[in-house]
């Protein structure tokens, strides 16, 4: 299945939290039991360009939240966006199972905008 198209607004200063559920062409829930989430967000829309911020389990900012609902977490804390810069950027979220070899799938990509803050 190729990936959906979202696009992202951040805004610097705030607690960046979503929530996605995950569902088939059916509209039915994934089942993420067994499943890791990563999401990098980059200055250009190449693996090779520097990060702008990382999303993963372990920096705990993209989580499985309920596996047999198919839902995903991604939670950037307001300190962490605050260090963000105003400006466009790239992003893909994508989950890996835990089989032999893994199985990774692009599930979502897009532009993740950072909306600069003027309080603070």
């Amino acid at each position: 299945m190729a990936a959906g198209n979202f696009d992202f607004v951040c805004e610097q200063g705030t607690t960046f939290k979503h929530t996605i559920t995950y569902k088939d062409s059916n509209d039915t829930a994934i089942n993420l039991a067994g499943y890791s989430i990563r999401m990098d967000v980059r200055y250009a829309k190449t693996k090779n360009a520097d990060a702008v911020i990382q999303l993963n389990a372990s920096n705990s900012r993209a989580t499985v939240l309920d596996a047999s609902a198919g839902k995903i977490q991604l939670l950037i804390s307001s300190v962490d966006t605050t260090s963000l810069q105003p400006g466009e950027y790239f992003y893909d979220l994508e989950i890996e199972n835990s089989t032999t070899p893994p199985v990774v799938e692009r599930i979502l990509e897009g532009l993740f905008t950072v909306d600069g803050e003027v309080t603070g």
